[in-house]
């Protein structure tokens, strides 16, 4: 499986320093670069969702649109992955509220965490979980980013460390916090 390590972590750094000044092409070749990355992760984390109905190719479309619209405060890798993460979320909850809001708020897509493992939102939709993971980075930005590390993009806990700069132990009793409060706010 692939995830966030195996794109070449120098030619990311070195694309995005180019493009912070300036140059045309950097953009273009960061996506060629961190494009089918970033399907791949799109694809893993729909299907663990069991959402069919959104397409990874979609989701991962607009996120780079949003990403490459804007210049990306990303420095390395590591930042570029943590802000994709975060646009590819958002970009999600949009999508989503454009499917309901086609059907008029019915048929509400209903997910679970499993990439959190063993925190359920069954019953609870994604745009209830966005809510729950917005009030938590309020509260603790850490927390929410080991989530979304995890949980979006598939990280694992040492890969989470690694990018965030925290010991293993840290993602560990950060990622058994999140969940309870997940859960906790959830039900």
């Amino acid at each position: 499986m692939s995830d966030v390590s195996s794109s070449d972590g120098g030619d990311v750094t070195r694309l995005l320093g180019a493009w912070r000044t300036g140059d045309s092409m950097a953009s273009e070749a960061l996506f060629n670069l961190v494009y089918p990355e970033l399907k791949g992760i799109a694809g893993r984390r729909l299907a663990r969702l069991g959402v069919p109905v959104l397409d990874p190719t979609e989701l991962v479309n607009e996120a780079m649109l949003r990403l490459l619209g804007d210049q990306v405060d990303a420095r390395n890798r590591k930042d570029f992955f943590g802000i994709a993460a975060t646009v590819i979320r958002c970009v999600l909850v949009d999508i989503i509220r454009r499917q309901q809001a086609d059907k008029r708020g019915g048929g509400a897509i209903e997910v679970t965490l499993s990439g959190v493992s063993q925190v359920s939102a069954v019953g609870e939709s994604w745009l209830e979980v966005e809510e729950a993971l917005r009030v938590l980075e309020k509260q603790d930005p850490r927390k929410c980013r080991v989530i979304e590390l995890s949980f979006i993009m598939g990280l694992n806990q040492q890969q989470i460390a690694d990018d965030l700069g925290v010991s293993l132990t840290t993602v560990e009793r950060d990622l058994r916090y999140a969940k309870a409060w997940l859960r906790d706010h959830l039900s």
